[in-house]
């Protein structure tokens, strides 16, 4: 029994002798990238809404009788109101400075209101025309964006161009070395750097429009190409 496993012990360390000595096989690591540019589909409408007034209670009041007033236009246009949004929703004193010292002037209230729309140059047209005729005059900008299909998409694309940038880099670089290929070894994507995964190259496109809006020709523009860049790590076994 004794010599019985006095012979295990030793198999079991040559055995993991070898497996220590056994040389790591060789590996080819190349990173993948790509880029593309897309038309954004959704727009996003900013208005800029604040009023001020010696009591907090009459600024409130006049900023909601405001963004009604803007809400009325966008439903006169046809946009659904619960796709009418309030954002940053703000009450505070009106600090002004004046001979260099501080003097309270009433309360103001701001916020936000925002819409967003399927793009289309009609329905930009549509809502500046309408907004140029409005009694009161109206603060607003316009975002480009892409929706949440559309990007799905782009990020499909993307991803198939990038492997297909490092196979082509690997091909290039196995022929220039004078070694072959010999199976995927393993593929990260997402996790494997801190800048992994789709991200916009531009910032989204901003377009003000002035408060009183003239010329309808100033805004018959088209919305800049977002431009979208992904990466990921191809390795291979080499022979």
């Amino acid at each position: 029994m004794k010599k019985i496993t006095a012979i295990l012990l030793l198999f079991t360390s040559i055995s993991g002798f070898a497996q220590v000595q056994l040389p790591a096989k060789p590996t080819l690591n190349v990173t993948g990238s790509a880029k593309i540019s897309v038309k954004p589909d959704l727009g996003i409408l900013n208005i800029s809404v604040s009023e001020i007034k010696p009591a907090m209670s009459d600024a409130i009041k006049a900023l909601g009788e405001k963004s009604n007033h803007y809400n009325g236009l966008l439903k006169q246009l046809g946009f659904n109101e619960k796709d009418i949004k309030t954002t940053r929703f703000t009450v505070s004193k009106n600090i002004i400075y004046r001979d260099n010292r501080t003097i309270d002037s009433g309360y103001v209230a701001s916020q936000n209101i925002r819409l967003e729309f399927g793009y289309s140059q009609a329905v930009l047209q549509k809502i500046v025309s309408e907004f140029s005729k409005s009694e009161k005059p109206v603060d607003f900008s316009f975002e480009f964006e892409l929706s949440e299909a559309l990007k799905q998409k782009a990020q499909a694309q993307v991803i198939e161009m990038a492997v297909k940038d490092a196979n082509d880099k690997a091909g290039v670089i196995s022929k220039a070395s004078n070694i072959r290929l010999a199976g995927i070894k393993a593929i990260s994507y997402g996790s494997w750097s801190r800048d992994a995964g789709m991200q916009s190259m531009e910032r989204i496109q901003d377009y003000a429009a002035a408060k009183q809006v003239g010329d309808m020709q100033a805004f018959n523009f088209t919305p800049d190409d977002i431009v979208l860049r992904d990466t990921l790590n191809m390795e291979w076994f080499i022979k």
